[in-house]
């Protein structure tokens, strides 16, 4: 079967493995999404990986997705896993599909911590990937980073951070994920924050990073970024100052081999300028930033004078615990998708917030799988809208579907946010829609 766009997906941590984790037991189960962006019937194949790198034979799962449609695949239930499986997943297509993954670690008092991403396509694997956020016990925080081999052949994989720090993993083998605990890397001391580069040896990967504080219960996951996902300008469609206590940071790393002069560009016309040397990263926080507004969610733009950038926006709300991130984009599209909507669906809601970032003014569309669409006021050029689901009355309580977003044929940007009830631990959940053209 051809292996074709939005063909590759890391899922970490499958159906069930308990872990004794900071005197914590926890249970870690997974889902994915998968997503058909055409509109003609997609046979699919689903090949799982176990944490040695072999094949689950028993598991694997041939199937169909309608045209413009999604299918939930849950690993909790597949009884074709072993139980305490710790794996990986390839998704191959004859069409072009998208998916994301959604991890959920469960503790013995029914408290949760989760996290989601985008899949990625065997087009965007690389032998280099940059990390802007990797923290050892920072404010609670720690990272795994998850590497997932998207090649035919074995590789070898280093990870050099700021300030010296190494990690390495020799014979990572073809779908195999291998997870790197920053909590046992070697001489980083507690306390760091910095930065890091994947560099694999013989092949291509894609990553995956976890920021993980057990004791608050929260995790933030974000993609790992190739050369290819780094440039000038970044757009950030959702940033907030105490926004129903939500408040956002945004992590800029300077990729280039020279200095150079970041600008993170406010919607509300503020903005902030560094310098950043070579591989070195800046937090711009909005939480105490005196220039925006104390109730506000805005977006913002971010550029650079002489070299690419990446960054990842961190969400979180201290009163409640929840937290979540997504990457900033460097690139955008005509049509986006969001593989994963829902209202009321297990008491899960989204909201799918896009930026019209051409120079043209335009109203968007929100088309859902159940044939139904919302289309948002005019929007400048970097102005936003929210799209949220739970109070849409033309999607049917409990539901999950899918979402395509367009903008009259201008180039956009968009993120999806998941939020369960409250009550139950950190269930905020982000990720970026995944470019459809």
């Amino acid at each position: 079967m051809k292996k074709i766009a939005r063909a590759v997906l890391i899922v970490l941590v499958l159906a069930g493995m308990g872990a004794a984790v900071a005197s914590a037991q926890f249970t870690t189960v997974t889902s994915f999404q998968v997503q058909n962006l055409s509109s003609e019937t997609a046979n699919v194949n689903i090949v799982f990986y176990d944490e040695g790198g072999d094949e689950v034979t028993a598991a694997e799962a041939p199937g169909t997705i309608a045209g413009n449609s999604s299918v939930l695949y849950t690993q909790a239930n597949n009884e074709d896993l072993p139980q305490g499986f710790n794996g990986s997943v390839v998704v191959s297509s004859d069409q072009p599909v998208a998916a994301i993954g959604v991890q959920e670690a469960r503790n013995a008092s029914d408290q949760v911590y989760q996290g989601t991403y985008s899949g990625f396509s065997s087009e965007q694997a690389a032998d280099t990937f940059n990390l802007p956020v990797v923290m050892k016990a920072f404010y609670g925080y720690t990272t795994e980073i998850s590497v997932q081999n998207a090649g035919t052949g074995n590789v070898d994989v280093t990870i050099n951070y700021a300030g010296g720090y190494t990690d390495s993993y020799t014979g990572l083998k073809p779908g195999q994920a291998y997870r790197f605990d920053n909590a046992s890397t070697s001489s980083m001391p507690d306390g760091y924050i910095g930065s890091g580069i994947i560099t694999a040896s013989g092949g291509e990967v894609v990553a995956v990073v976890n920021q993980n504080n057990v004791a608050a219960l929260q995790q933030q996951t974000y993609e790992g970024f190739s050369t290819a996902a780094a440039g000038t300008p970044l757009y950030a469609p959702v940033l907030m100052r105490g926004f129903y206590g939500f408040n956002t940071s945004v992590q800029v790393q300077n990729v280039g081999a020279g200095s150079t002069s970041v600008t993170i560009h406010y919607s509300n016309g503020a903005s902030d300028t560094r310098t950043l040397p070579a591989g070195e990263g800046y937090l711009f926080t909005q939480g105490n930033n005196g220039d925006l507004p104390a109730t506000w969610i805005g977006s913002a733009y971010v550029t650079s004078t002489a070299e690419d950038i990446v960054a990842v926006v961190n969400q979180q709300n201290t009163g409640t615990g929840k937290a979540a991130s997504y990457n900033a984009f460097a690139s955008s599209a005509t049509r986006f998708v969001g593989p994963n909507v829902m209202k009321g669906f297990y008491g899960f809601n989204t909201s799918v917030q896009v930026q019209n970032v051409s120079g043209t003014a335009t109203t968007c569309e929100a088309a859902f799988s159940n044939g139904t669409s919302q289309t948002s006021p005019s929007l400048s050029q970097y102005e936003t809208y929210l799209f949220t689901q739970s109070n849409n009355n033309d999607l049917p309580a409990s539901w999950i579907g899918s979402v395509e977003i367009t903008c009259g044929g201008q180039e956009l940007v968009a993120i999806v946010n998941q939020d369960g009830p409250a009550g139950s631990g950190d269930n905020a959940m982000a990720y970026n829609a995944i470019a459809g053209d």
